[in-house]
């Protein structure tokens, strides 16, 4: 078998590599066309060349250097220089006229048939060629070249690829001028495997789409923050997510669950609309006179305009009748009339707010939810009462400023059927009266 025939051998072996090769593929940047949006490229490469056994040569070694454009979905058109140099053969007992050379320039054609291989092609080039040193009484000699067979993109980069390619060259050189030849002198035929480099040039629009700037995954060309800090939750836009859509994304929001409709400041918390240390969605009376010492409630001890619970009356300003505060946390020791630490804590702040109002009197009043008899609750109730007045005398409030009351279960606010609803009859509440 001559070296021609086994160059056809080797071409189809190539061939069904490289389908098999592409087929076998799930890569992204195998399953999507390297030379999309019809750029400019150019595309050096060096070949493996299986002489024909007619020239008197041995194997060589070539290259290629190819300059194109992708003219539509499955077609480029290419200027193609190519060049080859194989070694005389001593075996043949032609002439000696040093390394063969064989130079091409012409144009070259790469076909897209497959669309869900979209890097696989077929590949032409036509040539006019001039040969020198040939082995034989004609060193040298004018030809036609002509290349057909396959070829595969493998994208490494956006713009880069490697370029894998398997042909079979006809050298269709006058016969008369390529010297005298043991066998048939009609054409020679070689194998070209080449392996190069594609570079396209340009930005096209899935480049533009690949760049991502802070890296949060949604491409620069969509992205309307596109300096967010890494790690930073993003939404599909590329902002900084903002769950509660208050306006204050998510990585800089104190408060990530405020409801709808609430005005925030600049941490994504409620606004403290008078200023007096307690956020809107927790003040009971959020318009409280400027420099007013509240309660933790967020109100004066008097003067203000308390928000009513549901289910209480007003007056002509919708502000609630009842004169009461409920002190919210303090809270006692299950069945028992011991302060807990948190309650104490509000307890001195109570203690500054009485501090303030020198004039006003209170009556402390106990409350409980309904489990328990009746004289069992008035009792405890009676005894937390007391225990929060001592509590706020040792923190020098005059004893009698406060009125220790119970209430037991009598004066419910909320729904006993429910632990929620205990716990908010559960409570200590401040009845103030002027001197």
């Amino acid at each position: 078998m001559n070296n021609g025939f086994k160059a056809a051998f080797a071409l189809l072996g190539l061939v069904a590599l490289s389908t098999a090769t592409a087929q076998s593929d799930t890569g992204d940047g195998q399953r999507k066309p390297f030379l999309e949006e019809r750029p400019y490229y150019i595309s050096p490469a060096v070949s493996y060349i299986i002489a024909d056994g007619d020239r008197g040569t041995d194997d060589g070694f070539g290259a290629t250097l190819s300059f194109g454009k992708k003219v539509t979905s499955g077609l480029t058109l290419e200027l193609v220089g190519a060049f080859a140099q194989l070694g005389t053969d001593s075996g043949t007992g032609l002439a000696d006229n040093g390394d063969f050379q064989l130079y091409g320039l012409g144009v070259g054609a790469m076909v897209f048939p497959v669309s869900n291989l979209p890097n696989l092609y077929s590949r032409v080039n036509l040539m006019i060629g001039e040969a020198d040193s040939a082995p034989g009484l004609v060193a040298d000699y004018d030809t036609t070249i002509f290349d057909v067979g396959v070829g595969y993109l493998f994208p490494v980069a956006r713009k880069l690829a490697i370029r894998a390619e398997a042909l079979y060259r006809v050298d269709s050189h006058n016969e008369d001028q390529a010297g005298i030849q043991p066998n048939d002198n009609s054409d020679f035929y070689d194998g070209v495997f080449s392996l190069g480099a594609i570079y396209r040039f340009g930005e096209t629009e899935s480049d533009r789409m690949a760049v991502d700037t802070d890296g949060d995954g949604v491409p620069d060309p969509v992205d309307q923050c596109p300096n967010t800090e890494s790690g930073v939750p993003v939404d599909d836009t590329g902002c900084p997510v903002d769950s509660d859509g208050d306006g204050v994304p998510d990585n800089e929001d104190e408060c990530p669950e405020t409801r709808d409709g609430l005005e925030v400041d600049a941490q994504g918390c409620p606004i403290d609309s008078d200023g007096d240390g307690i956020r809107d969605t927790e003040d009971a009376c959020p318009n409280s006179p400027a420099g007013a010492k509240v309660l933790d409630n967020g109100c004066a001890l008097f003067g203000d305009c308390r928000t009513p619970r549901d289910g209480e009356e007003v007056d002509d300003n919708g502000c609630a009748l009842n004169p009461g505060f409920v002190l919210r946390g303090v809270k006692f020791e299950f069945d028992s009339e011991r302060l807990t630490e948190k309650a104490k804590r509000i307890l001195d702040e109570v203690s500054e707010v009485l501090a303030a109002y020198p004039d006003v009197d209170v009556d402390v009043e106990g409350h409980t939810d309904q489990l328990g008899s009746d004289a069992y609750n008035l009792s405890l109730s009676e005894r937390r009462a007391r225990v929060v007045k001592a509590y706020l005398i040792d923190k020098d409030i005059e004893a009698d400023r406060m009125t220790p009351v119970g209430y037991g279960r009598s004066q419910p606010v909320a729904d006993n059927s429910t632990e929620e609803g205990r716990e908010e009859n559960r409570r200590v509440e401040l009845r103030p009266t002027r001197r």
